[in-house]
């Protein structure tokens, strides 16, 4: 006999990044709501991505540090060797620092119904658990099941066994040698730090350099930087196929080379987590890539239900997850009032870093991209080098740049670039002057304290055209 159908407002499904926001949004709304994660609320951010990552990439910087001590006059570095085991007892203990706290009981606090099973739809309003058949009904759905990793299909891959971002974290041994699929974000971060361990790293990209999304000179830099400290990067290659032999690994190239290794570890992209919802049963549809199907305002194919981070989104970001949760919530809020949807989502200002060392960030469009949407306008490439900063000098960390684009006519920022050291945190004064629409004269203009790195970004907008000759001088013009 079938229990009796709980009845909610608003129903979240997934609580990793986009979930948790949506359904305190909604709480905060005056919604009655539930939450529902079959695996850990806090998601692929917290177990395996941007937390385990981070505190790697941490650890890797301190002992390439270590290991440089002699350029800044201390003794020099009398050797050693890791304890990888510990490094990893460490990214662990982040994780639980970071995710302390029960999720369930701060859901509870705001009156969030919290269901730790996996669901699907049973008609367009009804969804039902999948151990205990529990069933709930809700007037709004906002689905929040994020994404896994894609892993390409190359002929005994998964056979011969491979690792993503799911499962590098649990290594308990450092592999000799490492080969990594693709040369995006994760590649390129993990790359460098198993590198640093001790690991021999090749990584392999069928296109023609690493991070093809971001700029080409910011990439080449991080480039340089990785082969320097003896990471090989085989661009435009393909892998035929890949075989065990014993406890090796033998991955055959298209053009002939076989590479022997300990690990292969997988970044080809990521897909939309979508499978086993029945979501035919609701009426929601997803694209040819298999991404949910949403409008401007996060709304899916069915209007009652909405969609937020990985899932729908083109930007697979914690920030952007979580900022589109907080979208989606409040727009099945005003449905739920009998209102229109009251906030569309704003991507205009999105910034995005690669934690690499040196980082690569970046807010906008690049130069090219900016050429290319601006045809009938002069475009201002400004550009700072590290190099010639006395802060970075300082610290011995000179290696990239920092890159404003913006319109020459009036001094609009359409984007920005920085590659160096703690380039993830100078971003942020771009975003906010992009968000506030401030022109590029307007940074110029900003007293920036000396010696600190932000003054690269300051040195930056007095390059361009729009930058004054002086705030006196300016004030003066103005008046004229």
């Amino acid at each position: 006999m079938q229990d009796e159908v709980q009845e909610f407002d608003i129903a979240v499904i997934g609580a990793g990044s986009a979930g948790p926001k949506a359904a305190r949004i909604a709480a905060a709304g005056g919604a009655k709501v539930a939450i529902f994660e079959e695996a850990l609320i806090g998601g692929e951010c917290l177990y395996t991505g941007c937390v385990p990552s981070k505190s790697l990439i941490h650890t890797a910087t301190l002992w390439n540090r270590m290991q440089r001590a002699s350029e800044f006059g201390l003794p020099k570095w009398a050797g050693g060797e890791i304890d990888f085991g510990a490094i990893m007892r460490h990214v662990h203990q982040s994780i639980e620092e970071v995710g302390g706290g029960s999720a369930l009981d701060s859901f509870s606090r705001q009156g969030i119904t919290t269901i730790c099973e996996r669901v699907q739809f049973v008609d367009a309003h009804t969804v039902e658990t999948n151990k205990t058949k529990t069933r709930c009904k809700a007037k709004q759905f906002i689905l929040c099941t994020g994404s896994l990793p894609t892993i390409p299909p190359i002929p005994g891959l998964e056979a011969a066994g491979c690792d993503t971002n799911r499962t590098v974290f649990e290594w308990k041994t450092l592999p000799k040698r490492i080969v990594i699929i693709g040369g995006g974000p994760i590649g390129c971060e993990l790359g460098q730090v198993f590198r640093r361990f001790g690991s021999e790293v090749t990584i392999l990209l069928n296109g023609k350099r690493i991070l093809a999304r971001d700029d080409a000179d910011t990439a080449l830099v991080l480039s340089e930087q990785l082969t320097s400290e003896g990471i090989r990067i085989a661009t435009e290659v393909m892998v035929e196929k890949v075989e065990r032999r014993g406890e090796e690994k033998v991955l055959t190239l298209a053009d002939g080379e076989v590479l022997v290794c300990d690990a292969i570890l997988v970044s080809a992209g990521r897909k939309s987590n979508v499978s086993g919802l029945n979501l035919d049963a609701a009426g929601v549809r997803c694209d040819a890539g298999g991404r949910l199907r949403t409008n401007a305002h996060l709304q899916t194919t069915a209007p009652h239900i909405w969609a937020a981070g990985d899932v729908t989104s083109e930007y697979k970001f914690t920030h952007v997850a979580s900022y589109e949760g907080a979208v989606a919530a409040s727009n099945a809020i005003s449905v739920l009032h009998g209102q229109e949807p009251c906030c569309p989502a704003d991507y205009r200002v999105i910034p995005r870093v690669t934690y690499t060392d040196p980082e690569v960030a970046a807010v906008g469009l690049t130069p090219a991209l900016a050429r290319a949407s601006h045809p009938e306008d002069t475009i201002d490439i400004a550009r700072f080098p590290f190099a010639h900063l006395d802060k970075a000098i300082i610290t011995g960390e000179t290696a990239g740049f920092v890159q404003i684009v913006s319109l020459k006519t009036d001094g609009t920022i359409l984007g920005a670039q920085i590659v160096g050291t703690s380039a993830g945190g100078l971003i942020n004064e771009m975003c906010l002057a992009m968000h506030a629409r401030l022109p590029v004269s307007e940074i110029a203009l900003t007293m920036h304290a000396y010696p600190t790195l932000p003054e690269a970004v300051e040195a930056a907008a007095l390059s361009t055209s729009d930058a004054p000759l002086s705030p006196c001088l300016d004030s003066y013009v103005a008046r004229e």
